[in-house]
Order: C-alpha cells, then sequence, then structure tokens
C-alpha cells in the first residue's frame, strides 16, 4: 500500500521506465499478496508480457527467521566454477533464485551447501529419491559443521521431528511432498509441519523434473524465500523445461563441460557408438512383429548386441575397469544377467541387496561389473566406475543419455588410461562410454536423437562398425567357450533358443515392460508410491513413449515416407542413414589381439 501525497497518473506507476521510488515522490509503491495457487499464473504471464519477475531474498535483514549454526569446515576444497556459480546468486548481496548448470560429477551438491551456509536460514532440499536424501545428508556432514540433530530426514524409511527450537534442514522427496490421496498421521504431521514453516532456501536437485505435473505442486506447498535449482540436464523431451523460468528463475550459471573436462575436474570420456548387425532371425522376425514390447526386445536382446556387450566387458575387466551395464528392460535384464553372469541391480532388487551389491562393486577385486536397470540413471555415486555399455535405453530421451554419461564422469586422479585408439596413441582417455545400437532398426534412429543434448555440449561419437564382427569371430576361436555364456550365441541353435524365448515371453506381459523403478519408492499409499523418476518422466518422456506407440502402429499399417533422419524400409522402420557428414575413416588396434576395429568419426548435424 503506498503512502504517496501527491496525485500519481496511473501510466507512472505502471511505467517500467519510470525513475526508482526513492528518488521520485511522485511514485507510489504498491505491495500485495498473491494467493499461492496463483502464484505460477501471475508468473506466466508476467513472463509472457516479457516483464519477467525476480524473486531476490535480503536474508542478512531477515531478523524474523531463526539463523541456522552452519559453517564450511575449513578443510572443504572450492572450486573456481562453484564460487563463479555462487556469485551469480549473490552478485548483489541478496540472494536470487534461479537455476545452476552443472555437469555431472562436477559438485552440485557441494554448490548448493555452499548456497545454505551463505544465507544460513532454515533450509529444505528436495531429492529424486531416498538415496539422494542419504548422500545428501552425508554431504552435509562431511562438507559442514552442522549438528546431526539439526539434520531431518523426511522419507518412507526417515520421519524425524522437526525441532521445537531452531533453523533445521530438511531432506526429502518430490514424491513425499507431492504425493495425494490418504497419507498416515505421522506423515500428514510431518507436511503439515513443513507447509507452516517459513523457509529461507528451498534446494530442488534434479530440477529438471519439477516441471512435471505431480512435482511443480512441490512449490505451492513448500513457501520459502529463495529457490536453486540444481541440474545437469537442463533439457526434457516434452518442452516444459522452459516453465522453470517462472517456476524457480532463470538459468544463473552453466559450465562447460569440456572446460572442466581440459581442467581435470571431471573425467575425460571417449563415447562411441556400436552398431551392432541383426542376425537374419532376429531381423526378420522385427520386420514381421506387430507387437512393440516384443519389437523392442527383438534389438535390444539382439545376439550380435549380447556378443559385443560380452566382448567389451571381458576386455574392460582384463584391464582392471569397473563397468556398468545399463538395460531399461527387466526380461533383458534377467536374460543378460543368466548369460553374463554378472550381478544385476532393479526396481525389485531390496534396499539391502542393492547396498551390498554396490558396495562389493565399489571395494571388490572380483566384482568389476554390475547390470543395472533405469534406477541408475540418477542419484547414484559410484565414482570408481569407468565404463559404461549402454544395451537399451528410454526412446530418445536425451536427458537419460547425459545422465548416464554422468555415471562415469566423476574425477579419477593420477588414472591415465590409453584408449583403444590408433596406433600413435596420442590422445588419452580414463572413461569409456559405449552405445550398443542395433543397425536398421528404430533403436539407430533413437540413438541419434539421444546424442544431441552430449554433441550440443561439444562432445563427439565415434561410430565402431565392426566390433560384432571381432566378438563373433573371437567366440568361435575357442571351442569351450561356445558352450559357456553369452558366447554360446554365436551357435545359430543358441540364437534361435533365445528367439523362442523372446517370442514365447508373453507378448505385451509385464515382464516386457521397461523398468521404471527408481532406488526407493517413497510410498505410503497407492498413489505414493510411484516413485520419483516415473513421475518425473510422466510428463516429458511417457508422452513420447505414447506418440511414439501411436506412430508404430501407422508404420505397421502403411510405410511412411522418407525423413530427415534417414531412409525407411517397407514397414515404416527407420534405418540406420544417418543425418550427419563422415569425416573419416580410421582404424584402431585392438589391444587384446583379436583384430583391428573399424570405426566412422562423424561430425552430427544439430539441427
Amino acid at each position: 500500500n503506498g503512502d504517496g501525497d501527491g496525485d500519481v497518473s496511473e501510466s507512472e506507476v505502471a511505467n517500467p521506465e519510470t525513475e526508482n521510488a526513492a528518488t521520485n515522490p511522485n511514485t507510489c509503491v504498491y505491495s500485495f499478496e498473491i494467493l499461492p495457487s496463483e502464484v505460477e499464473h501471475v508468473r506466466r504471464a508476467s513472463l509472457r508480457m516479457e516483464y519477467p519477475l525476480t524473486e531476490e531474498y535480503d536474508f542478512r535483514r531477515d531478523s524474523i527467521n531463526a539463523p541456522l549454526q552452519i559453517e564450511m569446515k575449513t578443510t572443504t576444497t572450492i572450486r573456481p566454477y562453484q564460487s563463479k556459480s555462487l556469485t551469480k546468486m549473490f552478485g548483489n548481496g541478496r540472494a536470487r533464485s534461479g537455476l545452476i548448470v552443472l555437469p555431472c560429477g562436477a559438485g552440485k551438491t557441494l554448490t548448493g551447501i555452499l548456497a545454505c551456509c551463505t544465507i544460513k536460514k532454515n533450509c529444505i532440499v528436495l531429492c529424486s529419491s531416498v538415496v539422494a536424501v542419504n548422500q545428501w545428508k552425508q554431504q552435509f556432514l562431511t562438507f559442514t559443521t552442522v549438528k546431526q540433530d539439526k539434520i531431518c530426514c523426511f522419507s518412507s524409511k526417515d520421519k524425524d521431528e522437526l525441532p521445537a527450537k531452531g533453523a533445521c534442514i530438511v531432506l526429502t522427496t518430490y514424491s513425499m511432498m507431492a504425493a495425494s490421496g490418504k497419507r498416515s498421521d505421522e506423515t500428514a504431521a510431518m507436511l503439515a509441519a513443513i507447509s507452516s514453516q517459513e523457509w529461507g532456501l528451498v534446494i530442488l536437485d534434479e530440477v529438471h523434473v519439477v516441471p512435471a505435473r505431480l512435482f511443480r505442486r512441490v512449490l505451492t506447498t513448500v513457501k520459502a524465500h529463495c529457490k536453486l535449482g540444481l541440474t545437469a540436464t537442463l533439457v526434457r523431451e516434452d518442452g516444459l523445461i522452459l516453465d522453470l523460468n517462472f517456476l524457480i528463475g532463470p538459468k544463473l550459471y552453466e559450465a562447460n563441460w569440456l572446460d572442466l573436462t581440459r581442467d581435470g575436474y571431471i573425467a575425460n570420456v571417449l563415447c562411441s557408438e556400436v552398431w551392432c548387425p541383426m542376425t537374419p532371425e532376429f531381423f526378420s522376425e522385427y520386420l514381421d512383429e506387430e507387437n512393440r514390447f516384443t519389437k523392442h526386445l527383438l534389438y535390444v536382446l539382439n545376439p550380435n548386441k549380447c556378443l559385443a556387450c560380452d566382448y567389451l566387458i571381458k576386455h574392460h575387466e582384463a584391464r582392471g575397469d569397473k563397468i556398468l551395464v545399463f538395460c531399461d528392460n527387466i526380461f533383458a535384464i534377467e536374460i543378460l544377467h543368466k548369460l553374463l553372469k554378472r550381478p544385476f541391480i532393479y526396481g525389485k532388487t531390496s534396499e539391502r541387496e542393492r547396498m551390498q551389491k554396490l558396495s562389493q562393486f565399489r571395494k571388490s577385486h572380483v566384482s568389476n561389473t554390475l547390470i543395472i536397470s533405469k534406477v541408475g540413471d540418477v542419484a547414484i555415486d559410484i565414482p570408481e566406475a569407468t565404463v559404461l555399455i549402454q544395451v537399451s535405453s528410454h526412446f530418445g530421451s536425451r536427458r537419460q543419455e547425459a545422465q548416464r554419461l554422468g555415471r562415469i564422469l566423476r574425477p579419477k586422479p593420477g588414472q591415465r588410461i590409453k584408449s583403444l585408439n590408433d596406433e600413435n596413441g596420442d590422445e588419452n582417455y580414463n572413461a569409456f562410454f559405449y552405445s550398443l545400437v542395433s543397425s536398421d532398426t528404430k533403436e539407430a534412429f533413437y540413438s541419434t536423437k539421444r546424442q544431441q543434448y552430449l554433441i550440443n555440449n561439444g562432445y563427439t561419437f565415434r561410430i565402431v562398425t565392426n566390433l560384432s564382427e571381432i566378438a563373433l569371430a573371437s567366440a568361435q576361436a575357442d571351442p569351450l567357450l561356445l558352450n559357456n555364456g553369452v558366447t554360446k550365441l554365436a551357435k545359430k541353435e543358441e540364437q534361435l533358443t533365445l528367439l523362442s524365448k523372446i517370442l514365447s515371453s508373453g507378448r505385451g506381459s509385464s515382464s516386457l515392460k521397461n523398468d521404471y523403478d527408481t532406488f526407493s519408492s517413497d510410498g505410503e499409499s497407492t498413489s505414493e508410491s510411484s516413485d520419483s523418476e516415473s513421475e518425473s518422466e510422466s510428463d516429458s518422456e511417457s508422452s513420447e513413449l505414447k506418440s511414439k506407440s501411436k506412430s508404430e502402429t501407422k508404420s505397421e499399417s502403411k510405410p511412411k515416407s522418407t525423413s530427415e533422419s534417414g531412409s525407411e524400409s517397407e514397414d515404416g522402420e527407420a534405418l540406420s542413414t544417418r543425418p550427419a557428414v563422415q569425416r573419416s575413416t580410421r582404424s584402431i588396434t585392438d589391444l587384446s589381439g583379436a583384430g583391428t576395429l573399424q570405426y566412422v568419426e562423424y561430425e552430427r548435424n544439430n539441427k
């Protein structure tokens, strides 16, 4: 409400060019409250009119909210880009709401903790899973002087009461805060306590999930003066990523991936796309198959792809590498587990068993390979991993591709691994990312789309064209290997047996669906049990799933015309022709001596 004495015209009040109210006595300053349910609409309208609202918190003059007793430990090392990102947030002496984008493994958690230590008020951290909650708690205790009783965890497993007096830090998940429906009395009481609190800072980890219909409710539930969104992948397949401009704030800082690689803050990764031709029997069934789940399984469990995966695992295990094998499909994970004879983790794996397998993977010299589903896309910290092999993925998700690359981006000091490179050996890499793609299938089309985010950040993918041939020749060279594990797929009868299992597995059954579970379903009720990852994708990539399903149905009924992504076969399947400019064809000497890898290096068309 204004206190001006003079007559003020409406144009003077509304005109953005009017002089500052402190120096112009003819300007009235109006303050008013907006209903929480309408804040998003007001922000959206302001942005549309090109008058974006800026949210700033003068935390140093806030005498109402109790201070939080927290300081950074003197042993904590702050990296230059972390300091620079916080300068953008606190540049004018106030805390400005917005987004900070840092690559996986570059220290987003520490950046959020630094912001909390600067504001020193009540802080709530929203995470994507319970594992992330535990990691944040451990990081707070490691890097700061905050007392453990000032950190409250609110998840399906832990429900710590808020302290009666003084400020605190609450760590919870999006699912716990946003889920509707009947809640237990303990959960309802905790939600009421959080909703009634006035928070100085809310940190939104993996902020790219917030535009999802369910999770954006959190912003009206938590009343905070300042919002800080952290992510490595500011991208969504539904285009809603732009909503973060008015839901949270503008992008304050984004680090360059290649600069951090050059400075040694993240690993130097060699990215390769391995083309695996379909066997004649699998490809014939693929062309005739109408069920999209079975069709998906046929190119995921392509025998040549399985042989290539086994070859890469043995090759890197012999050099002492730690390997993650990613596969989204539950049925395929179980098949790979039996063939590769390696441990696996997916949605139904209990938390105790998960922690045990992860611990063995980190510390044991025997367990060097772990098969993992989509649960490992985010909130899993395995700095020991140096190799990632992607057998299947979630259609054309650019975000998932970048998040999976992030699993091996942790810096590896003192470790320099010679790559599968040319004879000169003039390049060194300390991490390897392999995406196995069945040629002449939809997977080839999805692969090109998935890589665009990484390509836009400066990464290049080398196309390996004959690894399957080398893997097959290696398996056939030793008769003893033909009866063991994956190598037995070199025999025609074993391929037909696998094909029979796929076709008879119950087309369209739940076992064929992708694994959408995360490390913990934060649920107490049916609605709450929807895990964070599935909810985050529900509005982004599930829409893509539906559209792909429709397009597949249409493609089976009539042929499509040739698109930019390549020519198409008679039944509409995208062939592996790439929207790219071929640069060079080179050879790499395989260190195991089995042969010479041929790869074609492409320069992707960013369109």
